[in-house]
């Protein structure tokens, strides 16, 4: 298990950055305003998708970083998982808004192998 620290620092821009900036952005919320966040991010629906595509790419990014092919492997699996059933709830909405999202999940995967 080796790290090169050139994927290191990728890691680190590609999820500290936002990860950073969505903090600093929930701390500048009114009560009323993170107490609705907080129930948003924890319902059913955003677990499912959101939650299992930010979970899935950080575990494939993680695994790519340590060469840790199965951890990469299961990570892209969840991708998968929260990327059609977000693309499953906004066909349910709107058409190409779920063409979108297939398409940048497909491209996640890709890059996770590639990069």
């Amino acid at each position: 298990m080796s790290v090169d620290t050139d994927r290191l620092i990728s890691f680190f821009i590609l999820w500290g950055t936002p990860a950073v900036f969505s903090i600093v952005e929930y701390f500048k919320l009114s009560k009323t305003e993170k107490k609705e966040a907080i129930r948003d991010l924890t319902s059913v629906k955003s677990i499912v998708t959101t939650g299992f595509i930010l979970t899935g790419g950080v575990m494939a990014s993680l695994g790519r970083l340590l060469s840790l092919l199965p951890l990469q492997v299961i990570g892209t699996f969840i991708l998968v998982i929260g990327g059609v059933v977000g693309a499953i709830e906004a066909w349910k909405i709107e058409r190409k808004r779920s063409i979108v999202i297939l398409v940048l999940i497909v491209s996640m995967i890709a890059l996770t192998f590639i990069i």
